[in-house]
């Protein structure tokens, strides 16, 4: 999938305090008596036309607001120099807009900036990053608002790049959908959300769907005027002509789109989709000169470091070429360059696709590396050393295998065991871990080693019906609970609270919080099927974890399987009734 080439649906963020632009800037003498409502009016006038003027526009809302000491007008008129921002200073221009914004105690600026702020860290395939701060801006956005609609289609991106097509569709076509419904179709933001749907549907081979919509894309733009807008959906329509097999038509689109593409430094990975489909019309014409427009997505995607799957099926190619034409070092050069790719997808993404090992799968590079090594110079002492560490690999990759195959059954096995179970510490039970084989006392009964807390028996009666209120009102979901706090909610200290959880649970304090918490969400999963379909960052988070490895880690060692395989379960139980 191809990260920058959604730039669209994402581009609607960005700004914190800087000084580059401000700098030796001065008001010119014609916009000195502007209102503030004159100059935004003037910034969008200019925004898609003419940016340098825009970015006149937006340093003086800037520096007049500083004068009037108003925040809001401070955050327009950085979240108006995130717009036309290309450089660097993006996310210089998104942490001031946050950093006013948390002064105003703004939610709806607030809401604004962290969805930009995602965005940045999409462009930079930091997901992780970028679904987190998605969530931060949804957790301040006016719910079912125009922003909270937005995100969740930046979240349907998310998606669309792990390859869930369907779920990927469904937040795209809801954020249409809410825009048709409110009558904001003549807002960019629809032209975008239209170019969106476009590519979807291209990804997903529904090639009908995508052409109508980036035909709907094409009549908004004659409005609008946004090049870069109407060079990808340019780029959407003349990959669907080449998968239509009409190669002369699309040629000439994919070249202007690629020309438009080059006016703008943000968009060198929507040139590399381009020239990689202009090499394949190239191929499929015979035409020798194809090998040229891979060899340039190459030398973007070692540059970028940026790469989707789509793309990898470059190199097949030029492997090919290269062993057909017999120039061995070629061929090993770019067998180097495709395994550094699946280096980098195998980190980015959290599955592997079945589509990136199809035909130079890794074991099979890494034998056919060792081989071309040998014959380049067998004598050379560093290709001997590669040949070994190859092997080597080769061996750590197919132990690495059968281990994860064995872990993905473990997994996949107790997660069906707790979608089986109706008593979720029956089912717990079972699980062949040393931390679930302690059993534990309920708080009711009775305690036969309290002499051993140095207690009175009532100061024990009363921890126990405190211990009791701490379960009954789920005050384990609270983020902040700890052992100091807790002791002191219960009055005692935590010393004695300690032992008291140790004689009555069998476990410490952190065993024995992970467990409610666990068990908790355990049966949440099971009965609320709307919880089911959350993110899993987003289910740590109803659990009262902090964060998902947190709350992953805490899973796996009470469950002995994983978040994603339970909730998996739980899908395919509710299908086969």
């Amino acid at each position: 999938m191809q990260r920058k080439f959604l730039i669209y649906l994402l581009a609607l963020c960005q700004n914190l305090y800087f000084s580059q632009n401000i700098k030796g800037f001065r008001i010119p003498d014609s916009l000195k008596n502007r209102s503030f409502e004159q100059l935004e009016k003037s910034f969008n006038k200019t925004l898609y036309s003419n940016k340098t003027k825009a970015k006149v526009y937006a340093n003086t809302i800037i520096l007049k607001a500083k004068k009037n000491k108003n925040n809001e007008k401070i955050a327009d008129g950085y979240e108006s120099l995130y717009k036309i921002s290309s450089d660097a200073q993006t996310l210089l221009f998104v942490d001031s807009m946050i950093t006013v914004s948390k002064k105003m105690q703004n939610h709806k600026y607030l809401s604004e900036a962290y969805r930009y702020k995602g965005v940045y860290y999409y462009y930079a395939a930091d997901y992780a990053k970028s679904l987190d701060n998605y969530l931060i801006a949804r957790g301040y956005a006016k719910r079912e608002g125009e922003v909270y609609n937005n995100i969740n289609s930046c979240i349907g991106l998310l998606k669309l790049e792990l390859q869930d097509y369907p779920e990927a569709l469904n937040l795209l076509l809801g954020y249409k959908n809410y825009l048709e419904k409110n009558n904001l179709t003549s807002h960019i933001n629809y032209e975008k959300c239209l170019y969106n749907l476009a590519y979807a549907y291209h990804v997903s081979n529904q090639l009908d769907s995508s052409n109508y919509y980036a035909q709907r894309g094409l009549e908004k733009n004659l409005k609008s005027k946004d090049q870069d807008l109407y060079a990808s959906l340019s780029l959407v329509s003349g990959i669907n002509t080449f998968k239509q097999r009409n190669y002369k038509l699309a040629l000439p689109i994919l070249d202007r789109a690629s020309y438009l593409f080059t006016k703008n430094p943000d968009n060198i990975q929507n040139i590399a989709l381009s020239e990689y489909y202009i090499g394949k019309i190239l191929y499929n014409m015979n035409n020798k000169k194809f090998i040229n427009r891979f060899e340039k997505v190459d030398s973007i995607i070692t540059t970028s470091k940026n790469v989707s799957y789509e793309l990898r099926n470059t190199y097949p190619f030029l492997i090919d070429y290269y062993k057909k034409t017999g120039n061995k070092e070629k061929q090993l050069f770019y067998i180097e360059h495709l395994l550094f790719v699946d280096s980098i997808l195998t980190k980015n993404y959290s599955f592997l696709s079945t589509e990136i090992n199809k035909k130079y799968d890794t074991p099979l590079l890494l034998n056919e590396k060792e081989i071309l090594i040998a014959d380049l110079n067998s004598k050379n002492y560093t290709l001997f050393w590669l040949l070994g560490a190859g092997g080597l690999l080769i061996a750590s990759l197919f132990v690495l295998q059968i281990r994860n195959r064995k872990k993905i059954k473990l997994y996949q096995s107790k997660a069906n065991l707790l979608t089986e179970k109706p008593d979720i510490k029956e089912a717990i039970s079972e699980v062949d871990e040393p931390y679930n084989k302690v059993p534990y006392p309920s708080l009711k009964q009775k305690n036969e080693k309290s002499k051993l807390l140095n207690l009175s028996d009532s100061k024990i009666k009363q921890l126990r019906i405190q211990l009791e209120e701490f379960e009954s009102n789920k005050r384990f979901l609270d983020k902040t609970i700890n052992l100091d706090l807790l002791s002191k909610e219960l009055n005692t200290n935590r010393a004695y609270l300690s032992k008291l959880v140790n004689e009555l649970k069998g476990q410490n304090f952190p065993q024995y919080l992970n467990e409610l918490r666990i068990n908790y969400i355990i049966e949440e999963l099971k009965k609320n099927k709307n919880l089911q379909k959350f993110t899993i960052a987003a289910i740590a988070d109803e659990a009262g974890y902090n964060n998902v490895e947190s709350f992953t880690n805490a899973f796996k060692k009470i469950t002995n399987t994983l978040p994603s395989y339970f909730i998996k379960a739980l899908k395919e139980e509710e299908e086969d009734t």
